[in-house]
């Protein structure tokens, strides 16, 4: 104090001041102040200590000798003395023992020796444990005449900053484990060892779920300590509390135990880090890096774990987790690459679900898929451990066993037997049955693609044979399917070259003898076998996809030749064309028939589209819709060999029929069988009540056709008229009848 003024306060801005006063203003007041004063070397010296004790950084000096000739609070308190006074005087090797205060004075003495400043070195903190850092700076003390009497020290805390850069190197760790691709195994086992080095006695061990009610040990450094690598948990939620216990009661009282939870970002467990620390504490800023360790250990193993899936479904199924055809392809190259030096059989074995379809139509898809997966998990169960399985199609799998002796078979079997059975699915136990193709290395076959193509074609024969059963492959498939093949080839070129023909068989009024109508039906002109029959090409078509093209050839063949009859100046008759299931379920079929009748000029009500019974049942709705829009063409519509199906009184009153069409196989017997007379008095009297025009097929007898009059029938067709005929023929029948007046119950 001077003069009644205290400078160490009036320095200082005075709170009960109104207002805010700027810094620039205090150092203005100050100044004036030491100006007016006239301030003592004592104040100076005042003001230099309360300037020093207010800074956090730990600042001294000392003698030639090490001794403390002064130092700030910090130090003091650092030190855990209560003055300045009791530190004047003291070494390092009083405060803090040989070992520790030789390093200090070696670097202090040689800064006096040399005279040359040592100036941001960076060290462990003597004091507030390992984790603690300081960067000192170190400068010769030196006297008026510039002798060098001592030396002063500064040094910071930079703890804060040292947790920043051992983040920041994890983290660098961390990318460097993703851009390399690490597995999840290896990258959990690297961030356990990143840990252990992060702090001097820190032990880390990481835990992954197993399941949701157990924790397994997936990393540790030094795994000695720990007695269980599994260990049962209540859930995820509890999980990192759980094993902090279980952890801690292996371990001292006085040591530290942490877990800390990496999660995913969906919120999931993707591990659980135990850290431990012998006997101390660790610093809250340790604690903090380790936190944002973890964070980043979530997002990268995020990152790893979407790779890892990306890279997975590239070569596996999404839905049942075995491989696809590409990467079967390049393991059974493999297989049958060693196998052929060892001598060795390999068997492939083709399996297909049979009627799965039923199970999507009736369940729904998902049931379907988890169906898949139940077969899938059956198949790895049942095949051998060195075997290979994969999914290449909807419900088409493939399996390889190597190493295949006289067994075959029996391994086979026992793969069909754990397919199946029973899955339970959404509430109903389903047993699936399956055909399966075999074939054999090197018997049948010796690059991959051909031994798969071989058990491909022994699983069909499988689903020829009636379905659930084992076919291995022999050689007359191969020559059949050869046959086929160029069969389809053929038929091609047919429909391109207009090789194909109509014969129209008749159809007539039993009232009347008048010709109501005409079927069309194709025929091959094969310009070596000559004329081939549809149920010899037809089949082949459907399987193929071509019978799109061939039906569309037949529409317009049976639409321009209706039209051309009546521009004959023949009277009107409808044709009736068959329509196959692939063609009434092609979204395009709507538009392709009215374009077909719009090309040809054949007027919508002289056309009738036959359809059966199995292909509407399979999607009644659907059925519905399609028959829908082709009515509101003005198209008839008439149910084909009706009797042979499921469907049922309420089913047939939804569709927009014109007529029905009794199957030959009830005609042949009915005038002397009661059953088949009894079937077909029904189908004529539920005809008559839904007010459906009723047509007999297969009509071979005059007996047939006066049973069926009397009966209530009133219109036939079948060989008593005549077979299918060419439209010349066709037309010239047509025009004989014009003008005849027949009796009635006469064929005319």
């Amino acid at each position: 104090m001077r003069d009644g003024i205290e400078l160490e306060t009036d320095l200082l801005p005075r709170t009960e001041k109104p207002g805010r006063m700027s810094l620039s203003v205090h150092l203005e007041d100050a100044a004036r102040l030491l100006r007016e004063s006239g301030p003592t070397l004592a104040d100076r010296y005042g003001w230099l200590e309360t300037m020093i004790n207010h800074v956090p950084d730990y600042i001294y000096a000392k003698d030639l000798e090490g001794r403390f000739l002064f130092a700030n609070e910090a130090v003091v308190s650092n030190n855990g003395l209560s003055s300045v006074d009791e530190l004047i005087g003291l070494t390092d090797f009083d405060l803090h023992g040989q070992e520790l205060a030789s390093s200090i004075a070696e670097i202090e003495q040689r800064v006096i020796q040399s005279g040359v400043a040592d100036l941001g070195f960076e060290e462990p903190a003597l004091k507030g444990g390992p984790d603690r850092w300081l960067m000192m700076s170190r400068v010769p003390l030196k006297d008026a005449d510039g002798r060098t009497v001592g030396v002063v020290g500064a040094s910071r805390d930079i703890t804060a900053r040292k947790n920043s850069e051992r983040l920041m190197s994890i983290q660098a760790r961390l990318l460097e484990m993703i851009i390399g691709a690490v597995p999840a195994a290896e990258f959990f086992e690297n961030f356990a060892v990143l840990l252990d080095e992060s702090s001097d006695g820190v032990q880390a061990a990481l835990f992954i779920p197993d399941g949701d009610r157990e924790l397994r040990l997936a990393a540790c450094a030094a795994s000695t300590w720990l007695k269980d690598t599994r260990v049962r948990v209540a859930g995820p939620q509890t999980a990192a509390h759980e094993i902090e216990a279980y952890v801690r009661s292996m371990r001292s009282a006085s040591d530290y135990v942490r877990s800390i939870e990496i999660r995913a970002s969906d919120g999931s467990l993707h591990a659980v880090v135990v850290l431990t620390m012998f006997g101390r504490r660790p610093d809250p800023s340790y604690c903090e890096f380790v936190t944002s360790a973890a964070r980043l250990a979530g997002i990268a193993v995020d990152r790893i774990l979407a790779e890892e899936r990306i890279s997975f479904l590239a070569e596996h199924d999404a839905l049942t987790g075995l491989l696809k055809r590409e990467r079967l392809d390049h393991e059974l190259k493999e297989m049958l690459s060693q196998a052929a030096l060892e001598g060795k059989r390999v068997a492939v074995a083709f399996i297909d679900l049979d009627n799965f379809k039923l199970i999507n139509d009736t369940l729904g898809h998902d049931a379907g898929d988890e169906l898949l997966k139940e077969v899938a998990s059956s198949i790895r169960a049942a095949m051998a451990p060195d075997g290979t399985a994969a999914r290449i199609g909807g419900d088409e799998f493939v399996v390889v066993l190597p190493d295949c002796g006289g067994d075959i078979l029996d391994r086979v079997e026992q793969l069909r037997n754990a397919i199946g059975r029973p899955h339970l699915v959404r509430g109903h136990v389903l047993r699936p049955a399956a055909s399966i193709g075999v074939a054999l290395f090197p018997d049948h076959a010796g690059q991959p693609s051909q031994l798969l193509a071989r058990a491909d074609l022994a699983m069909y024969r499988s689903k020829r044979n009636g379905r659930d059963g084992t076919t291995v492959f022999t050689f007359d498939m191969a020559e059949e399917a050869s046959i086929k093949l160029q069969r389809l080839e053929e038929l091609r070129r047919a429909v391109k070259n207009e090789e194909l023909i109509l014969h129209y068989q008749l159809q007539r009024d039993l009232r009347t003898g008048a010709l109501t109508g005409v079927e069309a039906l194709v025929r091959w002109d094969h310009p070596v076998e000559g004329m081939i029959l549809p149920c010899n090409f037809i089949p082949i078509a459907e399987e193929s996809g071509l019978i799109l093209e061939v039906g569309a050839a037949v529409l317009e063949m049976a639409c321009r030749q209706g039209r051309a009859w009546q521009d004959a100046g023949l009277a009107p008759v409808k044709i009736g064309v068959n329509m196959s299931a692939r063609q009434f379920q092609d979204a395009k079929l709507n538009a392709m028939v009215a374009g077909v009748l719009a090309r040809t000029g054949l007027e919508p009500r002289w056309l009738e589209i036959e359809i059966t019974e199995s292909l509407i049942m399979n999607d009644v709705d659907a059925a519905v819709r399609r028959m829908d829009e082709l009515t509101k063409l003005g198209v008839g519509l008439a149910l084909d060999d009706f009797g042979t199906g499921y469907s049922s009184l309420s089913m047939l009153k939804r569709f927009p029929l014109s007529r029905l069409k009794i199957d030959r196989s009830f005609i042949a017997d009915a005038p002397n069988d009661p059953d088949d007379g009894a079937i077909v008095s029904a189908i004529i009297s539920l005809a008559n009540t839904l007010g459906l025009e009723v047509v007999a097929e297969g009509v071979e007898t005059e007996a047939q056709a006066q049973y069926l009059l009397a009966a209530g029938c009133h219109e036939i067709q079948g060989h008593l008229l005549g077979r299918p005929e060419a439209p010349s023929v066709v037309e010239g029948l047509l025009r004989s009848a014009q003008g005849h007046v027949p009796v009635e119950g006469t064929l005319g």
